[in-house]
């Protein structure tokens, strides 16, 4: 694997190791589909740029150019194009940075896509002189996992044209295959959740920077884009022999000698040994990087990169995360009348719940940090068991079931502006009921009995459906975003009847598989979850022993079980839950089994200072 890395940094990337097997390790070197694309396309499951996609890709013809394109956590994408530049320039490289990439389906489409140069490269560098300069656009078109096709448009001297690309780098725990690291009862291990792809940058060298790959196989790919001494564009990659707190790149090269565009030429490449370079981190977020050029221009010195960017479903956890210790608390009541079966959306530290069951249009406000309640303009339609989530600033509140003459006449959901305390129609919105919704790397999701998960684009509305985990139904199950992952909990199964299972959906491979059991069969219960926590409370049966819960359970990131905590002073279900600072709160819910007995209880779990 190593000896392929090697010509991969020596043509950019191994672009020459066309006689290598189609999977070596992280390295993928010609466009087989993955088995979950096979079965996405069965499926008629349209393809979606999704994490996966981050990664190197470079067209086989061309072997010393090529993308770095990362998949970032807010739904949008970056790339950096590593080429050189057009015939009769005095630079002998050049990359092209593409920002705000906006993904719509299979495709990827960049207008904020620049170049640059100014600063000079060392101690002295001055990123005042940093000169931005507009370049063109960029278009990404995937076919699947591996491969696909980009458009460009720049300046007269660089000219135009599309081109086809395959997958070079399989990032760490992003592969198309779905995830390594996972432990016995499905859950990631903290191995898997101490990942550093991404950008990295030192805040005093605006300007330039390195993007990380860590790869599946272990190895660690680094590309370094900066200045030479004569503030002309430069580049190096490199490989270190492990990923992780400590990068080594023993021998870091730089690409040069041939042209962009139609005068490229592959064999004119030239990998000219640059020097060394070691990244040390401390923690996830920020590290020191020491250099040692055998180039006099580039000389030796240290720099203190911290993260620019993050990677869609990857995470990196500091520590090893511990379930609270903590007491349940009442905090103050929700004013009448008292809800339950609610849509739930939470923007900062307020939260809104609308519809429910007697309660059909009411829409009421909770200040998290004040514990008070305001009431907001009524829904345009009646609705329980409606869906909530937020995006962009605003409340959605999709599905549901219809329960006066305007629901029943209305569109699916409704967008809702709290600057201006008003609703207006989403026809976009999935019309589901009886589950929950989350937002996960710049899309809503939102579940169904069914167990169907319907996918939204927040910045086209555009929709797909996810099929479910074919092992249960999902009524009136939660569905939460954790770890980069989808997971949904427990419900009732075809027959009625409650269960403890909970299927994790990967994004990057889109696929399922089963996850740590509850330690309780719960329905219509609470959950939320934060980027160390998630936790579970209340719910009902109605099958067998027909009863309220009052049980309440947490799992941390690395864990195989559930842990149980204190019981909540008040059985519930039909609740709705929210984790903010160091409290998880359960707003509404009825105290009695498949009936509405609801006194508007917010009870309130807290730990820490």
């Amino acid at each position: 694997m190593k000896r392929h890395l090697l010509r991969l940094a020596a043509g950019l990337a191994a672009f020459i190791a066309a006689s290598a097997p189609a999977h070596v390790g992280g390295l993928i070197e010609s466009p087989t589909p993955s088995a979950a694309t096979i079965e996405a396309r069965a499926l008629q499951l349209p393809l979606w740029v999704g994490p996966a996609h981050s990664g190197s890709w470079f067209d086989p013809t061309r072997s010393g150019e090529g993308f770095t394109l990362q998949i970032l956590d807010d739904g949008s994408a970056l790339a950096v194009w590593f080429t050189y530049p057009p015939a009769g320039s005095a630079a002998r490289q050049a990359w092209i940075i593409a920002q705000g990439g906006r993904i719509d389906g299979d495709r990827i489409h960049f207008e904020t896509v620049l170049t640059t140069r100014g600063p000079r490269f060392g101690p002295g560098y001055d990123p005042a002189q940093l000169q931005v300069i507009p370049w063109g656009s960029l278009d990404f078109q995937f076919f699947d996992c591996n491969s696909g096709q980009f458009s460009y448009t720049g300046p007269l001297a660089w000219g135009s044209g599309t081109r086809s690309i395959v997958r070079l780098t399989a990032l760490s725990e992003l592969e198309c295959s779905g995830k390594r690291l996972v432990g016995s009862n499905g859950a990631r291990t903290l191995a898997g959740l101490q990942q550093r792809s991404g950008g990295i940058f030192d805040v005093s060298h605006n300007g330039e920077g390195w993007m990380l790959e860590e790869l599946a196989d272990g190895h660690a790919l680094v590309y370094w884009f900066t200045y030479d001494d004569s503030g002309e564009q430069a580049w190096t990659i490199g490989i270190a022999d492990s990923s992780g707190p400590h990068v080594v790149v023993g021998d870091n090269l730089q690409p040069m000698g041939t042209h962009f565009g139609a005068a490229f030429d592959p064999a004119q490449v030239v990998s000219q040994h640059w020097g060394q370079l070691q990244i040390d981190f401390d923690g996830c977020d920020r590290g020191v990087a020491s250099y040692q050029s055998g180039v006099p221009a580039f000389g030796s010195g240290t720099l203190h990169p911290v993260r620019l960017s993050r990677l869609a479903g990857n995470s990196c956890i500091e520590g090893a995360p511990t379930v609270p210790v903590g007491t349940w608390s009442a905090a103050t009541t929700m004013p009448a009348p008292p809800q339950s079966e609610v849509a739930l959306a939470v923007i900062g530290n307020r939260a809104w719940i609308a519809g429910g069951l007697s309660t059909p249009t009411v829409v009421k406000s909770y200040d998290l940090d004040a514990d008070a309640w305001s009431v907001a303009a009524d829904l345009p339609g009646g609705r329980d068991h409606a869906l909530g989530v937020a995006f962009g600033g605003n409340v959605y509140v999709a599905g549901g079931n219809r329960t006066t003459p305007e629901g029943e006449q209305s569109v699916p959901g409704w967008r809702y502006y709290p600057a201006e305390n008003r609703w207006e129609d989403v026809p976009q919105l999935p019309d589901v009921a009886q589950s929950a919704a989350t937002t996960l790397n710049g899309y809503a999701y939102f579940g169904s009995p069914g167990g169907t998960i319907v996918q939204l684009n927040t910045r086209t509305l555009a929709s797909r459906r996810i099929p479910p985990d074919p092992i249960i139904a999902r009524d009136h199950s939660q569905l939460v975003a954790f770890q980069g992952e989808l997971w949904m909990m427990g419900g009732r199964d075809g027959n009625g009847v409650e269960h403890a299972r909970v299927s994790i959906f990967d994004p990057a491979s889109e696929t399922w598989r089963a996850g740590p059991l509850l330690q309780n069969s719960r329905a219509g219960f609470a959950a939320a979850a934060s980027s160390t926590l998630l936790m579970v409370a209340g719910g009902e049966r109605i099958a067998g022993q027909k009863g309220v819960l009052n049980s309440a359970e947490a799992i941390v990131p690395g864990a195989q079980f559930w842990t149980a905590l204190p019981t909540m002073p008040i059985a519930a279900h039909g609740v709705v839950g929210v984790l903010y600072k160091n409290a998880f709160f359960t707003l509404g819910g009825s105290l009695q089994a498949a009936t509405e007995l609801n006194h508007g209880d917010v009870q309130v779990f807290r730990w820490g200072p």
